[in-house]
């Protein structure tokens, strides 16, 4: 299972040099101007709504430049999904805000999807399972790798949003598994105003 888990607020960490911190700040800026456009293409209603562009770019600004990184743009649209999660968390009675979506995880660039692909990338390595063995821990998110088998399948991704408070990760690891699903990825972020947004990568949920 490979999981990512947004540490660079974290005390322990070297605090970035201005030189890193400025590079970031211009890859987050060039990351929502395409992700801003690619969703006016899309025609999508709330992109026509007064100070859309300054609520998107409040957005970004609520999490480290790892968020920007490591979205995927050509999935914009589930940018809009994060930022509707995290206002629905907002009110207690929503928490834990979540959508549940089938996606389609895929280890080769020439298969055709039938699903759109998960909203943050898988483990370029399919032979990083056989490498890694069965490490379940948090990884660092330059080293995190996917533990379980798979080419190309689809699959369910399953995005949480709540107040951000010490082990809601492992909590919502723990539920998943609980109910029977097999945790093939998660992507844990925080927001600078205490909220969090877990995604998660599944299989063995029944298909229709």
């Amino acid at each position: 299972m490979a999981m990512e888990e947004d540490n660079e607020s974290c005390g322990s960490r070297p605090v970035q040099s201005p030189q890193r911190q400025s590079r970031q700040q211009k890859q987050k800026l060039e990351v929502y101007n395409e992700v801003l456009s690619r969703i006016r293409d899309l025609n999508c209603e709330e992109a026509n709504l007064l100070g859309f562009d300054d609520q998107l770019w409040l957005h970004f600004n609520r999490f480290t430049s790892r968020y920007a990184l490591d979205v995927n743009v050509d999935r914009a649209e589930d940018v809009l999904t994060h930022k509707r999660l995290l206002q629905l968390a907002e009110d207690p009675a929503n928490r834990p805000a979540f959508d549940v979506r089938l996606v389609h995880v895929n280890m080769f660039a020439f298969t055709r999807l039938i699903h759109p692909p998960p909203t943050f990338g898988s483990s370029p390595n399919p032979e990083a399972p056989a490498i890694q063995g069965n490490k379940d821990n948090v990884e660092d998110e330059d080293s995190a790798i996917s533990v379980t088998p798979y080419l190309s399948r689809p699959m369910h991704e399953i995005t949480f949003s709540t107040i951000d408070k010490p082990k809601t990760l492992n909590q919502l690891t723990s539920l998943l598994s609980e109910i029977g699903l097999n945790i093939i990825e998660a992507h844990a972020f925080s927001t600078g105003d205490g909220f969090s947004l877990d995604v998660f990568v599944v299989d063995g949920w029944p298909r229709e």
